[in-house]
């Protein structure tokens, strides 16, 4: 399983690219979440209109899921002609048409079987707990956030990658995420003293997590702009866990 980090920030970070995976195993490739900044990031890296399965998306803020409109509208421009699978929480199919006729009025296919918008199928996958996707094993459990999270269980063959969306882990997704190959979780503070609300996760906790579920490796993404200054002292800190804060272009092999 081959993992690409496209983006590694965070909301509002001016140097960062959105948080946004490329995973690629057992023939397959999707990207998991697309922020608003993510898009040139993809393109880069994803040069053929038909090189992506799908997509994942965790929770519907803005760096996780605006930049689906310029994605698939490159996609039509450059000629894509296989479906597109879009994977996301309860509610999906009609949050990306309100999203697309938004920024592209138009650009859905439309219902009434008549022609007109995106070309290519897309094929929405409204996700409660689990899903086969050929080769691929997707899991989710609800994280605690300011809305809905879905953290994701990607299995494919005997390797397994876990993706925390925003928010805390709970004992329940603690559990879903143990002895992944790797987690890529996100790391929004140091410590939980510095959140003004419990909806994003910190490195304190993130020690814990780490502790129950034991992986064999975590990515931290998702780092607040200032936080992200520490990360020789954040690694150095914490050098007999293995953590690595990846940057924006890295790959790893798992």
């Amino acid at each position: 399983m081959k993992i690409t980090f496209l983006g590694v920030g965070e909301a509002f970070d001016e140097k960062e690219s959105h948080v946004c995976i490329l995973v690629e195993a057992s023939g397959r490739r999707m990207i998991i979440d697309c922020g608003s900044t993510a898009p040139p990031e993809i393109w880069k890296n994803c040069e053929r209109p038909d090189y992506l399965d799908g997509i994942f998306i965790s929770h519907f803020h803005a760096d996780h899921f605006f930049g689906l409109p310029a994605l698939m509208m490159r996609m039509w421009e450059d000629g894509r002609t296989r479906p597109f699978y879009l994977f996301g929480p309860l509610g999906m199919q009609k949050r990306v048409e309100v999203l697309m006729e938004s920024a592209y009025p138009g650009s859905m296919p439309r219902r009434d079987g008549k022609e007109g918008g995106i070309p290519f199928t897309l094929r929405f996958r409204e996700l409660q707990r689990s899903h086969r996707w050929d080769d691929w094993n997707l899991r989710v459990v609800n994280t605690k956030h300011s809305v809905q999270n879905l953290g994701l269980r990607l299995e494919a063959g005997k390797k397994v990658l876990c993706y925390s969306g925003d928010g805390m882990f709970t004992p329940t997704a603690a559990k879903l995420y143990s002895n992944a190959s790797l987690i890529i979780h996100e790391s929004y503070k140091e410590s939980s003293t510095e959140l003004r609300k419990r909806t994003h996760c910190t490195i304190d906790q993130l020690e814990r997590l780490d502790d129950m579920a034991r992986p064999k490796q975590i990515a931290l993404v998702h780092l607040h702009r200032d936080l992200r200054k520490k990360r020789a002292s954040i690694l150095k800190k914490h050098r007999t866990r293995n953590w690595i804060i990846p940057k924006k272009g890295e790959c790893l092999e798992i």
